[in-house]
């Protein structure tokens, strides 16, 4: 049995849950709604329980009042994000996983959660770290965006822009994780690009001879949308195209009825942060993503 050590009552082992939790895992959600917007967007389109068996699954550790105190989405065994009322607790579904050898590619959440998580993952020295990489989660509401300035040329990207958005989807990859998806799986990150662009969640701009800016729509809801892929060409920073860019594109998604919108950015990439509180966004918390060595 696992201890809460906030109170010391005792905690279930993790158990995979069912469509009946659903109000008892949105509660934990909402407790923290900015940090946990991915995990509540999937929630609202796919439901607690997957409908074939590996494709995804949510798994809860409850106290002995059966009130649920942490929660786990397991996404085909590539990724992982946790939350809990109590970070420490995150712990449980590391050394959990890790039992049941579970190999994710990839554990991303608020940082307390993802490194209670990490810290027994890694116990048996069994699964090791690529690349850690410390993050900023900003959120921006409506109230909050900059009025508007100078409009951009900012669009959804079309099918007969995939070869370019490809290329610049890759370079984005390489500044931010360190790795070429063109070395490591190239036709499958193409169909990953190519899958955003026919689902309308892909948007660029492009001047009259190449691709200035994209970004992605990882996902939405009811409860706002989260940003990412956000790429400059580099012939093309520091001139304020991201500023117009990205002010657009938030426009767009709030004159959608959308009430927030989230995006993370690693702690390092400065320039980047500077646009995003251009725009209007402000700092939440800090976020991580643990990519994980093959």
């Amino acid at each position: 049995m696992a201890t809460d050590p906030a109170n010391q009552a005792p905690l279930s082992a993790p158990v995979e849950l069912q469509n009946r939790h659903r109000r008892a895992l949105t509660r934990l959600y909402e407790s923290r709604l900015e940090a946990n917007l991915f995990q509540l967007c999937w929630l609202e389109g796919h439901g607690v329980e997957a409908h074939s068996r590996g494709q995804f699954s949510f798994w809860g550790l409850f106290d002995e009042a059966r009130e649920l105190q942490a929660a786990a989405l397991n996404l085909a065994g590539r990724l992982v994000m946790v939350e809990a009322h109590d970070p420490t607790l995150c712990g449980e579904f590391g050394a959990f996983f890790l039992r049941r050898g579970t190999l994710f590619q990839h554990i991303v959440s608020r940082r307390a959660c993802a490194e209670s998580f990490w810290s027994t993952y890694t116990a048996e020295q069994s699964v090791r770290a690529r690349l850690i990489q410390q993050q900023q989660l900003y959120e921006l509401t409506p109230s909050n965006l900059m009025s508007r300035g100078e409009p951009s040329g900012l669009r959804r990207a079309r099918q007969e822009e995939l070869e370019a958005i490809f290329l610049a989807s890759a370079r984005m990859h390489r500044e931010e994780t360190l790795e070429d998806p063109l070395e490591r799986d190239a036709e499958g990150f193409r169909r990953h690009v190519r899958y955003r662009i026919e689902n309308g969640r892909t948007y660029s701009w492009f001047d009259e001879r190449r691709l200035l800016f994209k970004a992605d729509i990882s996902t939405r809801g009811s409860q706002g949308a989260q940003i990412s892929g956000v790429y400059t060409d580099p012939l093309h920073r520091n001139q304020g195209i991201a500023t117009r860019a990205m002010r657009d594109l938030c426009a767009l998604l709030f004159a959608q009825g959308l009430p927030r919108i989230t995006l993370y950015v690693n702690e390092t990439n400065e320039a980047a942060s500077r646009v995003y509180r251009r725009v209007g966004f402000s700092f939440r918390e800090p976020y991580q993503t643990v990519f994980i060595a093959d």
